[in-house]
């Protein structure tokens, strides 16, 4: 699995994990009614990390995790890493939002591990919340192909597909979406071969451009991540297709552990 981590990574079972978490709440807690609640989340970091080697555990800021295959490389930073299994990320915001907790499972994922911890120390008082998944590595590789709406257009369409199973064989579903589109789109060329412009055509005229991602000169393909709606997703999908000079696109939607490929044609 071409995935590295800066330190050793050790699964923690969840009492383990949360007698670590129970000493960081407290030190999170103490940070927080000194030093308040307007700094910039990397000092409550660096604040946070010396409280809790006070407290016997280690702390690694900043510990990288890198995400390769062939020539391409990804890297990720996790705010603290305690005790070799803990995963902590702190925040200085207004409020979570599923951004947040969505950055937090990635990394749950790439390490193995099925526990974490989200603090946010904008809050009045400091805001703390779990993020757990079940779903290990073996998991994450069972994926289920939805492929009977799929043409093969064109050689690009061909590469797109291949690309994506090999992806999701090493890396296994669920990660940062924007990742999978990172490496399919450097596999196909990179940004400056395939993104293009395409125009937005009306019942009065030409009003703009839209990027896309092309794999010949008539189609290009759309990667998502709808869990709920897809119709939804798939019905605007159409909309904007048949607004620009494109005859198809190659729509990738990435459901959890459901992968749908769809080829939508004027």
């Amino acid at each position: 699995m071409p995935i590295f981590a800066s330190s050793p990574i050790s699964v923690f079972d969840q009492d383990a994990f949360h007698a670590v978490d129970k000493v960081v709440t407290g030190c999170a807690f103490a940070v927080h009614n000194e030093l308040g609640r307007y700094l910039d989340e990397r000092l409550y970091q660096v604040e946070l990390a010396a409280r809790l080697q006070e407290h016997k555990l280690t702390a690694e800021r900043e510990m990288q995790i890198t995400l390769a295959l062939d020539d391409f490389r990804r890297e990720y930073f996790v705010d603290l890493f305690v005790n070799g299994g803990v995963i902590i990320e702190t925040k200085a915001v207004e409020a979570f939002v599923p951004a947040h907790r969505a950055q937090v499972l990635n990394y749950l994922y790439l390490c193995g591990l099925h526990h974490a911890t989200l603090l946010n120390f904008q809050a009045e008082r400091v805001q703390h919340e779990f993020v757990s998944t079940r779903l290990t590595p073996a998991l994450r590789r069972q994926v289920a192909w939805e492929c009977s709406g799929w043409k093969p257009l064109c050689k690009g369409c061909e590469l797109l597909l291949t690309t994506l199973r090999r992806l999701l064989e090493d890396w296994g579903c669920a990660l940062d979406p924007v990742l999978y589109r990172e490496a399919l789109i450097h596999f196909l060329g990179g940004e400056a071969e395939v993104l293009r412009q395409v125009e937005v055509v009306t019942a009065h005229g030409i009003i703009g451009s839209y990027p896309v991602y092309q794999l010949a000169d008539d189609v290009a393909f759309y990667l998502t991540t709808s869990v709920h709606r897809p119709h939804v997703v798939l019905e605007h999908l159409r909309r904007l297709l048949q607004h620009t000079r494109l005859r198809a696109l190659q729509w990738i939607n990435l459901n959890r552990q459901t992968v749908s490929l769809q080829t939508l044609e004027k």
